[in-house]
């Protein structure tokens, strides 16, 4: 996934759950991180919205049951 998809797919909050996961001071400062390009804040992005499709899916599945 290049850089551009993963910023297409970015969501209400995803900011927040980076600025935890890359330990950023503000949300601010992690989206600035992960807008210019920083490698640990691109790759914690990718995982949170991995994550949420995985967890999406998972729930729509269980709830056909």
């Amino acid at each position: 996934m290049t850089f551009e998809q993963i910023k297409e797919k970015v969501q209400y909050g995803d900011y927040n759950v980076l600025q935890h996961l890359i330990n950023a001071p503000t949300v601010a400062a992690a989206r600035a991180r992960f807008l210019r390009g920083d490698d640990n804040a691109i790759e914690a992005m990718k995982q949170i919205q991995q994550n949420r499709e995985k967890l999406i899916e998972n729930f729509k599945s269980e709830q056909k049951i």
